[in-house]
């Protein structure tokens, strides 16, 4: 499952809102973000475990967590145009939630391929 970084404080960032001008990952070790929900996660490891047709999980979701400056942030649309500079200084205008490319995604398809 893919983690938002809607919460600057999650990485300690108290000042900050979102993923906006995040430049680099978290550097602290065991990293949770809000995020993420590990009770679910939980359920579905549970769930694949029974099932008759085997299949692999690949847990993503911690890696992904500390990619904080992966996200397209103020580098995105919205109604189907680009920010404009104005809007782009609107933390509030981050996308937190979708990835760049080329990005985290490419790391997900590596393990994947390493798998395979």
């Amino acid at each position: 499952m893919s983690p938002t970084h809607t919460r600057s404080a999650d990485w300690g960032r108290k000042d900050g809102l979102k993923c906006f001008n995040e430049t680099k990952p978290v550097r602290k070790k065991k990293h949770w973000g809000s995020g993420s929900n590990k009770q679910m996660m939980s359920v579905v490891a549970k769930v694949v475990k029974k099932m008759k047709v085997p299949v692999s999980l690949i847990n993503i979701t911690q890696i992904s967590e500390y990619r904080i400056d992966g996200h397209s942030s103020v580098y995105t649309e919205t109604g189907g145009k680009l920010l404009s500079d104005k809007e782009k200084e609107d933390p509030r205008n981050a996308d937190c939630i979708h990835w760049c490319l080329p990005g985290v995604p490419d790391t997900w398809n590596q393990i994947l391929l390493a798998m395979l």
